[in-house]
């Protein structure tokens, strides 16, 4: 196995559980881009991660400032899952997973997550990701949700995540 994994997908795919339980088997550390921009949302702007995406998409330099602090992290760093959508474009030397998952199952599970600083609605779970895949388009030029990015793409819609961890760790020492 490569020394650090990323985990891309839409919202609610089950990004940071799967990859938080599959930091703990490979004894790796576990990070998110996604916790770094709402801490940077909440602290730097008072904005909820929703908030905070429309103010992305109407200032692309702050995608910048996120993507250069994180992926110099992420590529001075050795045995990390790393929960970012722009992984496979970000950090080199990585295997590369794409999280898949029917959109009522998303949004029922970002719905039971209790997140207070989320819109639940299915609209603005679909605005979201949407804006996201438009703004990496037009910022980077890369779509995250083109599988043709990844290693291995999992759909989570009817597995566990520990069942999901298996297939993961299952998959990549066939590749090895």
């Amino acid at each position: 196995m490569k020394k650090n994994i990323t985990i891309s997908g839409l919202a609610g795919t089950g990004k940071s559980t799967v990859g938080k339980l599959l930091s703990e088997a490979l004894g790796y550390s576990f990070v998110s881009v996604g916790n770094f921009s709402r801490e940077l949302a909440k602290e730097d702007y008072n904005m909820t991660i929703n908030e905070f995406q429309v103010l992305l998409s109407e200032k692309p330099e702050l995608d910048n400032i996120i993507d250069d602090r994180f992926k110099n992290y992420c590529n001075k760093s050795d045995s990390l899952v790393i929960d970012y959508r722009l992984g496979f474009h970000f950090v080199k030397n990585a295997s590369h997973i794409l999280l898949t998952v029917s959109d009522d199952i998303a949004f029922n599970r970002i719905a039971s997550s209790k997140r207070n600083d989320e819109d639940y609605s299915k609209v603005a779970i679909q605005k979201r990701n949407k804006q996201m895949k438009e703004r990496f388009i037009k910022n980077f030029g890369v779509d995250f949700t083109d599988t043709t990015n990844y290693d291995l793409i999992i759909d989570t819609s009817f597995s566990s995540p520990e069942e999901l961890v298996e297939k993961i760790l299952s998959e990549f020492k066939a590749l090895a």
